[in-house]
């Protein structure tokens, strides 16, 4: 059976330090540029306001998967978390508008703000996970180590996601996508 969980905002709001990494700048130099700290703001709270966060999981147990969409790393697991986290489509088409507008500092920005949400959405579902199960392995997603990013495509199928494209390569569309997987190694529910 497939979960559906909808955050809350604070499970998706990117820390504004790491953010600022992101964009190659340090918050202190711009805490001093107040006219680019509102802008900053301003596309902050437009990420928040057209981001659609949902996250779709599910639980198998790993011999029922295959042998190619389990990382090395598994090694002794019973069962697997396969997560796909995603922000929705009104992000990507907002980050595009900026850009047909010319307005490509914005978009940059945008995309910044957008990956670290995904990325702090996918950190807060992994806590979530942790309460509820234990004994895990790191969080894991197709692309690294042995594992190919094709694998997205399965994944997606699996947990029946209607709303993702997943591109021959691997990519999915919506772009701030991404799939996981965490090993669990106790049998319990």
């Amino acid at each position: 059976m497939v979960e559906l969980y909808v955050p809350k905002i604070e499970e998706y709001m990117p820390d504004k330090a790491i953010f600022f990494a992101r964009l190659r700048t340090r918050y202190k130099s711009i805490v001093d540029e107040t006219e680019m700290l509102v802008r900053f703001n301003e596309i902050f709270l437009q990420g928040l306001k057209v981001s659609k966060p949902v996250v779709h999981h599910r639980v198998r147990p790993v011999e029922e998967l295959p042998t190619a969409l389990i990382p090395h790393s598994f090694n002794g697991v019973k069962r697997v978390s396969l997560f796909l986290s995603t922000l929705g489509k009104d992000i990507d088409e907002l980050i595009n508008s900026l850009l047909e507008e010319g307005k490509t500092h914005d978009a940059t920005v945008l995309d910044a703000w957008a990956s670290e949400a995904l990325e702090a959405l996918n950190e807060s579902f992994d806590r979530r996970l942790r309460e509820r199960f234990s004994g895990g392995t790191m969080r894991f997603s197709p692309g690294y180590g042995n594992v190919d990013v094709r694998w997205n495509k399965y994944i997606v199928e699996l947990l029946n996601v209607e709303d993702v494209r997943v591109l021959s390569s691997g990519i999915m569309v919506p772009r701030k996508t991404t799939t996981c997987m965490i090993g669990w190694y106790d049998e319990k529910r």
